[in-house]
């Protein structure tokens, strides 16, 4: 299939130039407003969100510095990044959109959490309100369901901050990393960037599925210098979206990363917003706007939904405001600023500018401010109360949240694709009814997104080329570039859309062309997906496959050849699978794909050539069941991906010089078949595991480590490991054959141990 789009030379002169990048374009006041584009009760709403953050940070700050009396001695532990100076962009940001499209925030995004489940609970009906309540009657407080409901928002934010059970992520996130995903909170991220290509793969899953929701970015500006940041508005601006993604990116710029000052000391622009200049013609229709006005970012955002809604693509928004607070608490901030600079902004608060309007436009009294004020204290006051004698997560409770047990099965015709581009025929097995290993993975795939038009394919060069292993040719043919695209070359953002994607219902694979990039999106992988699900208290759903290749063996060396799956195993909230059999990898496959937690599949490039016996009818290997591959007496050889096979090669060799060795296949690496592993060690009193990686740190210690936990009894000899060298992959081919455990390795390694 020949791309739809030709690249000719064109060498005509010229120059290259950028369309403007407004700033600071609304003007308006809120007299204007009413009646046009803004009703007075929405307008005393924001005012009472804006007041209610400003009072939810300050109760944190009174706790810390131990000057709330009602609660003496209590102690707050937790982290405390203030965004007190902040609240104009949180408010009037959240109340543009609608309350089910999605955000995602940053680790100062309180303010974000409580505008969003605001919002939220206001659009509510009232048998929603009332389940929303229920289990939380008895901090509810009086007042209409409505009134309750917005106070139940506000306990469990706080409980959340004090790590309680209660609250929304079951006090296992914090104040960090705080969600609900009720209300289209994906989460906050005390990672700087973290949550950009969430926020995109939102926006992916919505387009996909046709939910017409706008996924709002919420980004600091220190986050505008971090790789993910290019990445993500590359991906959000692909040329081949047939419409834009429904996405707005909002840098709240706060002026200082962490102490860094983003305007001439660590970057070379005065807007960071001019750098959206670079990534489509439109700019991405950037602009930017006046944070501490609630209402020029309730303006700025509300058209920004309404391009990104109608497909003109993917906005970026700089709002510039300031935090009165230092990074945390313990930052006293004299040290990089001045106090006539922090005088300045202040005399632009965005709380008073709101009030000064709303009494210029008549809409409230100057008494009436009052009490709104002392409202918002009192719902601070009785939330941080109720949560300070909430009750803490039980210990016993540690694991609870990390894992579901539930898949796709049974799903019916609900999600079946009807119909394809083009008809693809099944590979045509041998006498033996035996295919190509990567035959088997094209099976797999094919029989996912035919069963479930929510399995879509992307990563590099997947879709016309069909992948460097040329594994996944030919279905573009089938599914179109709706399901199967390439990306650019951007593992991050590969993997982290994924993430978002699988967050609002998609059921992405995507690939990583060699687990040597893998390095590349480590954060998007060990710091959001493998976390999200516990660090969200259990309620986010993840069901997405990344598939990646081992190597060795090519001459490819170091950056192309290493073996790097325990690296991936050190993040709990992962299945980890490395098949070794064209049966294996089929049936393994599916069952990721089906599976709803996040599973590294790992794909060895020299098992791509090898052929097994594949049945033409569905069938499933279910995750974290080994396979023993050989019965012995002697030893136990464990060995995973192609060391199976080359496990088999040493135990029929050593057959022939009468040792009996039980090869043993993991399959899984998590979760890890403890039990057939040490049922056939206590049956042959040895253990000897071979794997590719270097020895140092290999995943063979930690099975090494679990056998002998089980089995120290039945062990007749010590638990012994062959591996590579503690080196780079070399390329020279007598080093990389020597550094490689083969058949005569393991067997002399066998004869050893007996």
């Amino acid at each position: 299939m020949v791309k739809e789009w030709e690249v000719l030379p064109d060498f005509t002169p010229g120059a290259i130039t950028f369309g403007e990048i407004p700033t600071f374009r609304y003007g308006g006041r809120l007299q204007d407003e009413i009646g046009r584009r803004l009703d007075p009760a929405r307008a005393v709403d924001i005012f009472e969100q804006m007041l209610t953050i400003r009072a939810f940070e300050e109760m944190i700050v009174a706790l810390k510095e131990g000057k709330y009396e009602p609660l003496p001695g209590f102690k707050f532990v937790g982290a405390t990044h203030l965004s007190i100076g902040q609240e104009g962009v949180a408010a009037g940001a959240i109340n543009a959109i609608r309350p089910d499209d999605y955000i995602t925030s940053t680790h100062r995004g309180h303010g974000h959490s409580i505008a969003k489940g605001w919002t939220a609970v206001k659009a509510m009906e009232e048998a929603r309100r009332a389940a929303f309540v229920k289990g939380y009657e008895d901090g509810a407080g009086e007042g209409d369901l409505r009134e309750r409901a917005l106070q139940v928002h506000l306990n469990r934010t706080m409980a959340e901050l004090f790590g309680k059970e209660a609250g929304y992520c079951r006090g296992r996130g914090g104040g960090m990393h705080i969600a609900d995903f009720n209300a289209g909170h994906l989460g906050a991220n005390a990672i700087v960037g973290g949550s950009y290509a969430i926020a995109t793969g939102a926006a992916l899953g919505s387009i996909k599925l046709g939910l017409g929701r706008v996924a709002l970015g919420i980004v600091g500006d220190g986050a505008e210098n971090n790789g993910i940041a290019h990445e993500c508005k590359n991906f959000a601006t692909m040329g081949q979206w047939p419409r834009g993604l429904p996405l707005i990116f909002l840098i709240e710029n706060n002026q200082y990363g962490m102490t860094g000052q983003q305007l001439r000391e660590v970057t070379g622009v005065r807007y960071l917003a001019q750098r959206a200049a670079g990534y489509d013609d439109q700019a991405m229709h950037a602009e930017v706007v006046n944070g501490m006005d609630a209402l020029a970012v309730w303006d700025a955002v509300t058209r920004a939904a309404e391009i990104a809604r109608r497909g003109d693509g993917a906005v970026v928004l700089e709002c510039m405001t300031y935090r009165y607070m230092g990074h945390s608490l313990s930052d006293s901030r004299v040290r990089y600023r001045s106090q006539e600079e922090e005088e300045a902004w202040k005399a632009c608060d965005a709380i008073c500018r709101m009030k000064e309007q709303l009494i210029e436009a008549k809409v409230v009294s100057e008494p009436q401010i009052a009490a709104l004020e002392e409202q918002a204290q009192a719902r601070i006051r009785r939330a941080c109360d109720w949560a300070a004698h909430a009750a803490d997560p039980d210990p016993k409770e540690m694991y609870a949240g990390l894992f579901t047990d539930t898949t796709s099965d049974g799903i019916g015709d609900e999600y079946r694709t009807t119909q394809i581009h083009k008809r693809v025929r099944r590979f045509k097995r041998d006498s033996d009814g035996a295919i190509l290993y990567r035959h088997a993975v094209w099976e797999a795939l094919f029989e996912e997104m035919m069963r479930d038009r929510r399995v879509v394919l992307y990563g590099e060069d997947v879709a016309d080329y069909g992948g460097a292993f040329q594994v996944t040719v030919g279905l573009i043919d089938a599914f179109g570039r709706d399901r199967v695209f390439n990306t650019a070359i951007s593992e991050a953002a590969v993997c982290g859309t994924a993430a978002g994607a699988a967050m609002v219902g998609m059921r992405p694979v995507a690939e990583i062309m060699y687990i040597d990039f893998v390095p590349l999106a480590l954060d998007q992988i060990g710091n959001q997906i493998a976390k999200t699900r516990y660090m969200f208290g259990g309620k986010a759903t993840l069901p997405l496959v990344i598939r990646t290749t081992l190597g060795g063996g090519k001459g490819y060396a170091g950056q192309h050849s290493q073996s790097l799956e325990a690296v991936v195993t050190q993040f709990p909230g992962l299945k980890v699978v490395a098949p070794s059999t064209a049966y294996d990898v089929k049936g393994l496959l599916k069952s990721a794909i089906r599976d709803d937690n996040p599973v590294i599949f790992i794909e060895h490039q020299l098992l791509y050539t090898e052929k097994g016996v594949v049945p033409e009818e569905e069938y499933l290997v279910p995750l974290g069941v080994a396979n023993v591959l050989r019965e012995g007496t002697d030893l136990t050889l464990v060995a995973y991906s192609r060391q199976a096979l080359v496990a088999m090669e040493a135990a029929e060799r050593g057959a022939q010089e009468g040792i009996s060795i039980e090869v043993v296949d993991p399959r899984t690496l998590l979760p890890l078949d403890v039990e057939t592993i040490s049922k056939s060690v206590a049956k042959t009193g040895r253990l000897l595991l071979a794997c590719q990686a270097p020895k140092t740190g290999c995943f063979a210690e930690h099975i090494a480590y679990e056998v002998q936990a089980c089995c120290f009894q039945h062990l007749k000899a010590p638990v012994k490991i062959v591996a590579a060298y503690d080196v780079p992959p070399p390329m020279a081919q007598p080093l990389e054959q020597e550094n490689i455990p083969d058949a005569a390795k393991l067997l002399r390694e066998a004869k050893a141990m007996l």
